[in-house]
């Protein structure tokens, strides 16, 4: 039953044609039945023309009114009357209030309410008075019925567009989400790729060189070259998985979290290993950062290093972690000659790590240092949940 219920509801909307078919052969048989006098052929032509043509009312709203005016005022003016009403006539005012503006639908009813008056006026109607009562309430109330539904439809209509609207803005958000997050993903990759190449070659250089002279410096650097290789295949494997998610099979690996401030003493002794001598001073009392914060602060002292490593020759580095009371500094400065152009000193690799530290609201410098090298610092301030780490 109940889905008996719910096909009679979404009859309408999937099935418009066959509505107005029955509703067609309903005020033609509701006229029929209310003609008199009955023994009159004329009297069932004229309701017949004041039914059937509703079976159009949607194509053509405006003719089909006009017929059915037309059809019952002479119905009317030939002495005949409708015992049971003219729903023909309501159903088609009903669908011109629908389907016009409300100033051209009055004008609509009031010459089909004209044509019903003349017809009743002509046809010497014993109830004018009567008559004439009930037709003009009958109109007012198809008005009112139409223009209610009308209404409705339009604030339904209304309503689907905003979800639309909101679902395509909800759409775009994503999509911008997955865009930034690519972009995050490719500095990512250009942070993991340039450091441990980097290291990679310096070590193959070195192995080459003394390859002869020195075994055990050889053997040293190839430590150091898979080490190094191992470490950046992890955290390549772990960026390519977040484009990736991988299937959860039984065995699959744990993978590591992402490097923070912890790991930057492990991240000096790579670059020692490359061959910068590197010196890792950290002062104040530490805090606890969140992973995004000390992603970022490890990054940059990444690149910097990095950095040093491709560009500054023959060089030493410092690497400076300060705590303050509400903000943290990073500094790399090396004491390497000047190869890169002034105008782009730290490469895109840092351009990308400026734009992260805005993230956090940060500050990332670079410019010439006290001696002839560079110097990179970053400011971050603490977020309002960091605490003292005891």
């Amino acid at each position: 039953m109940s889905a008996f219920l719910a096909w009679l509801r979404h009859l309408p909307r999937s099935r418009p044609f066959l509505i107005d078919i029955l509703l067609a052969a309903g005020s033609t048989v509701f006229l029929f039945l209310g003609v008199a006098p009955a023994d009159d052929v004329w009297a069932y032509v004229l309701a017949a023309l004041s039914g059937l043509p509703v079976v159009l009312r949607r194509r053509f709203p405006l003719t089909v009114m006009i017929v059915v005016g037309l059809a019952m005022g002479l119905y009317y003016a030939l002495g005949y009357r409708a015992m049971l009403g003219q729903p023909g006539g309501l159903i088609a005012l009903y669908t011109v209030v629908l389907s016009y503006p409300l100033g051209q639908a009055l004008l609509i009813a009031l010459a089909s309410l004209a044509v019903y008056e003349a017809g009743i006026a002509i046809g010497d109607s014993p109830t004018i008075v009567g008559d004439t009562l009930l037709g003009l309430l009958q109109t007012m109330a198809t008005i009112v019925v139409a223009r209610s539904a009308k209404l409705r439809t339009r604030r339904i209509s209304e309503i689907a567009e905003h979800a639309q609207q909101l679902e395509r803005q909800a759409q775009l958000e994503a999509e911008r989400a997955v865009v930034e997050e690519r972009i995050r993903i490719a500095r990512e990759l250009h942070d993991v790729v340039s450091h441990h190449l980097s290291v990679i070659a310096v070590q193959a250089n070195l192995a080459s060189y003394v390859f002869d002279s020195a075994p055990e410096t050889t053997r040293d650097a190839l430590a150091t070259i898979t080490s190094t290789s191992t470490e950046a295949l992890d955290e390549l494997r772990r960026l390519l998985l977040v484009l990736r998610p991988p299937r959860k099979e039984p065995g699959d690996g744990v993978l590591r979290p992402q490097p923070g401030l912890a790991d930057l003493p492990s991240l000096a002794a790579r670059v020692r290993e490359a061959g910068v001598p590197v010196r890792l001073r950290i002062s104040g009392t530490p805090r606890t950062l969140p992973s995004g914060q000390q992603l970022c602060a490890y990054r940059v002292a990444q690149e910097a290093l990095t950095n040093v490593i491709k560009h500054a020759g023959e060089a030493e580095a410092d690497l400076t972690l300060a705590y303050h009371d509400d903000h943290l500094v990073l500094c790399v400065t090396d004491t390497g000659a000047v190869t890169v152009p002034a105008r782009n000193p730290a490469g895109h690799g840092l351009i990308g790590m400026r734009e992260r530290a805005g993230m956090y609201g940060g500050v990332l410098e670079i410019g010439t240092g006290s001696g002839k090298g560079f110097e990179i610092a970053l400011t971050l301030p603490y977020p309002n949940t960091g605490r003292r780490t005891s």
